[in-house]
This record gives structure tokens, sequence and C-alpha cells, in this order.
């Protein structure tokens, strides 16, 4: 089935196999170091290969809703509505990740410009829907990168 295993399950059975089998092999310092260090960049890869598209999706559509109510309700915002333009005339709606990622991008330049327009109406409303916005992509990018890890250090 091609399924199974997904990228996240393949990932992590490297990752498994590098700390169970080569790792403990492994005397050198510097090896270890860059080994500690390929293993942190493929656990993060698991979390992404397995939830990226998903979590632009949900970036996007809740971007797209509250953008597109600050442009009815602040018409006067034209940096705004200028990028929900560019976003309607360049998005690809792809489920492959470089027309994801393009549509991402664009989304990100209306969540700029959302950003701006609700600070600068100091509408207290405007401003928390942008925060919760940009707390929704914080979470993402965190669980991404995960918690620092001083590679090399024990």
């Amino acid at each position: 089935m091609i399924s199974k295993p997904t990228n996240q399950q393949l990932i992590e059975a490297v990752c498994a196999e590098l700390t169970g089998k080569v790792a403990p092999n492994i005397t050198d310092a510097g090896t270890k170091v860059v080994l500690e260090m390929a293993l942190s960049v493929l656990s993060c890869a698991a979390v992404r290969t397995a939830k990226e598209l998903a979590w632009m999706k949900e970036e996007t559509d809740a971007i797209e809703v509250v953008a597109r109510r600050f442009a009815e309700d602040m018409p006067d915002a034209e940096a705004l509505s200028a990028a929900l333009a560019a976003y309607d005339a360049g998005r690809t709606g792809s489920l492959y990740l470089d027309g994801a990622q393009a549509d991402y991008e664009l989304i990100s330049e209306v969540l700029s410009c959302a950003t701006d327009a609700a600070f600068a109406s100091g509408d207290t409303a405007r401003i928390a829907a942008v925060e919760e916005l940009l707390q929704q992509r914080m979470a993402n990018e965190n669980a991404v990168t995960g918690t620092f890890l001083a590679v090399g250090r024990t």
C-alpha cells in the first residue's frame, strides 16, 4: 500500500536505527555531534512531513476569513485589499508541496497586511483576531522546530 508506512514512520524508523545501532558505536566526539544534529533535523522533518500541508491549509483558511472581514469593514486598507487580490490571482489550491508553499507565501503577505491594518485601526477586537492568527502560526512553527536541543552537550 502506497500510504503505509508514512514518511513520518520511515524517518522515525531511521532515527531509531541510528540511535540504537549506530550511536553506541561512535567514539569520536565530533562524529557524535554530527549524528545528534542529523537526528535532530530528522525528528523535526518527521513532524513536518506529517502535518505541514494540513497546517498550511488551516492557517490559510483562518487568515483568509479574518482578512476578508477586515477588507470589507475597512475599505481604506488598500494594502490589505491589494494583498487579497494578489492571493486570489495567484493561489493554486495545489496539494503538491511547492504549490501549497506558494499559496502560503501569498497568504502570509495577506496576514502581514491584515496585522498592519488591525493595529492601525486601534480596534482591540481586530488586534485580538490577528494575534490569534499569529499564535496559531507560532504554535505550528514550534511544533516543527521542537524544543531547543544543545547538540553535543550532555
